[in-house]
């Protein structure tokens, strides 16, 4: 117990530090993070695919996914079968390093094992750049993907601090109004609006309106998220009754678009969605290397 309460002291004196930014030239590796404070739009959809889609175009980069909340769906994603009992996202918070927690998954995607209770990591991050020294201390080399929860505090906040691209997932109105807090948050930081960009997800086209210029909801959200000045990339997801069928179906498990659904829509949508991620990564330095945390299980 002392061990434990040792390494929490040692390492909120460097947590504690307000880093506006982190060195990119220090670290082996970059950050994406997916987040929305509205739940139900498509967040861990989004960031799962991602994982697989970029490992598809990308075979030299290693790629390691975190859920930042008390969700299954990464775990039902990545996991081969049933795995022995071990740490998970909170452990590796807890110890300052999620390098002897991470599983080789499905697709050649890196996971940890979510947590089952996000309520108790949240009682001992405090600094929103918690999450950066715990990742520089994991060793990782390529890309870490970090999925939020639909809330903002305070670990959604570290995913946001950490994150070197992020994407905001908008679904309708209620999800651009809650995406602001992205921005301002940025902006408080003195980072770059550019950091953050709005992506459109579960766009059910079928939604007609008889404004002029805005006849559908794709062409009604296009228009406020210009109106707002929030940078936006040019794919979207249309909502898709293929996607859901994905994650809850008889098998109860979770698969991906890239294995199930190649012929869809949807499958193009992602391809060029990870096609523009990868392309904004890459101009922040994104490279393959080997990654030197060591898979465990």
């Amino acid at each position: 117990m002392s061990r434990f309460l040792d390494q929490v002291r040692d390492a909120r004196r460097g947590f504690a530090r307000p880093r506006g930014d982190w060195d990119r030239a220090e670290r082996p590796f970059r950050v994406l993070t997916v987040t929305n404070n509205k739940g139900g739009i498509g967040k861990t959809t989004i960031a799962a695919n991602l994982a697989v889609y970029l490992r598809a175009l990308r075979e030299d980069l290693p790629i390691l996914i975190l859920g930042l909340d008390d969700q299954t769906t990464l775990d039902r994603m990545f996991e081969f079968g049933p795995q022995p009992a071990g740490g998970d996202v909170t452990s590796g918070l807890r110890a300052g390093t999620f390098a002897p927690l991470i599983r080789l998954g499905q697709y050649g995607v890196h996971y940890v094992p979510s947590c089952r209770d996000v309520s108790i990591p949240k009682r001992f991050v405090q600094q929103p750049f918690f999450l950066q020294t715990v990742l520089q201390q994991t060793g990782w080399g390529g890309l870490v993907i970090l999925d939020t929860k639909s809330d903002f505090e305070i670990l959604t906040r570290n995913a946001l601090a950490a994150s070197d691209l992020t994407i905001v997932v908008v679904k309708d109105r209620p999800s651009l109004v809650e995406a602001e807090k992205v921005y301002a948050q940025l902006e408080a930081w003195g980072r770059p609006r550019e950091r953050a960009r709005v992506v459109l997800s579960m766009v059910n086209l079928r939604v007609k309106y008889e404004a002029p210029g805005k006849p559908d909801i794709l062409a009604l959200l296009l228009s406020e998220i210009r109106r707002r000045g929030f940078p936006l990339l040019e794919s979207f997801i249309s909502c898709s009754p293929k996607v859901e069928s994905l994650c809850t179906n008889p098998e109860a498990t979770a698969l991906s678009v890239l294995s199930a659904a190649p012929n869809s829509l949807v499958h193009r949508q992602f391809h060029h969605l990870a096609l523009d991620v990868l392309k904004l990564l890459e101009q922040v330095g994104l490279r393959g290397e080997v990654p030197q945390a060591r898979s465990a299980g």
